[in-house]
């Protein structure tokens, strides 16, 4: 997935009826998760890559995001352990994605 695909993909994930959008209500869905997640580990970024803004937005908010929607998914789904894993599995492909400090 090149870097505009990346961020249409993301874009499409925070916005209304998105996977993310669900998440915020509370909403976590283990089918759409995968999706999420296959499509994140098949993000290529060259090392010496400028990345758009816009996609830097929407990548540097997500793991703290996720994290802040622990309780609101555990009061709606009762599914924390699940979205939990999901949580750690995002975390570990950005860092193979966009590596670490």
């Amino acid at each position: 997935m090149n870097i505009e695909q990346m961020t249409e993909f993301l874009e499409i994930a925070w916005d209304d009826g998105g996977i993310l959008a669900q998440i915020r209500t509370g909403r976590f869905d283990e089918n759409e998760a995968e999706k999420f997640l296959h499509a994140l580990k098949n993000m290529r970024v060259d090392d010496n890559a400028l990345l758009p803004k816009r996609l830097v937005s929407l990548i540097w908010y997500l793991p703290g995001f996720l994290e802040w929607q622990r309780k609101r998914v555990e009061e709606v789904t009762g599914n924390l352990a699940t979205y939990e894993r999901f949580i750690v599995e995002t975390h570990t492909t950005l860092e193979d994605v966009f590596g670490i400090p």
